[in-house]
C-alpha cells in the first residue's frame, strides 16, 4: 500500500509531466478552469475554498508561476497537488511513466 510519501513523489512527477502540457495546449487551462467551477456547483464550495481560489488564480496568470508553485518540494506545493484540477492532463501511458518515476 503507498504511503503518503509515495503518493506525493507521484503527485510530483505527474505535475511534471502535466504542467508543460498547459503551456503547449493552452485548451487545457480552460478545461482545468471548467473542472473547478464544476468542483465548486457539485460541492457547494464558496469562498473558503482557498486551494480551489489559488488554483483558478494561478491558471489565469503565468503558467510559469504555476509550474513553481505545483512543481516546489514543500508542504503547500504538495497541498496544492492534492486539489489539483489536472487529473485529466495526462493520459493512461503518462500516468504510469508519472508513477515509475515516484517508484511506484
Amino acid at each position: 500500500m503507498p504511503t503518503q510519501l509515495d503518493i506525493d513523489r507521484f503527485t510530483l512527477a505527474f505535475h511534471r509531466l502535466a504542467v508543460p502540457r498547459l503551456q503547449s495546449e493552452p485548451g487545457l487551462v480552460q478545461r482545468a478552469l471548467q473542472t473547478l467551477d464544476r468542483w465548486r456547483e457539485q460541492r457547494g464550495l464558496d469562498a473558503r475554498d482557498v486551494y480551489g481560489q489559488e488554483w483558478r488564480e494561478l491558471l489565469s496568470g503565468d503558467l510559469g508561476r504555476l509550474e513553481q508553485a505545483v512543481c516546489a518540494e514543500d508542504a503547500h506545493a504538495a497541498t496544492l497537488r492534492g486539489t489539483s484540477p489536472l487529473g485529466f492532463v495526462l493520459s493512461p501511458q503518462e500516468r504510469t511513466a508519472a508513477r515509475r518515476a515516484a517508484g511506484l
